[in-house]
């Protein structure tokens, strides 16, 4: 996610149908991933920076399904 385009945004703001809430970042912010995608994740753990971690290790995992939910929750079935 390109950091520039969630600034001012906070936790809390609302937002609307169709709203856009940020755009693709350089390679550089994006992990090195070249095309295009999003990700959508929900945390109990306020983030320090823009981005979040997409994976963990196995010995990680019960932390990281306590702290990152699906987001199914939220978007519905989406796959």
């Amino acid at each position: 996610m390109d950091r520039a385009t969630i600034q001012g945004k906070s936790p809390g703001t609302r937002i609307q149908k169709g709203q856009v809430i940020g755009g693709i970042g350089d390679c550089h912010e994006n992990g090195g991933w070249r095309a295009p995608h999003c990700h959508f994740q929900l945390s109990i753990r306020p983030p320090i920076t823009h981005d979040m971690p997409g994976a963990c290790s196995a010995e990680d995992r019960p932390i990281a399904l306590n702290e990152y939910f699906d987001p199914r929750y939220v978007l519905g079935q989406i796959y």
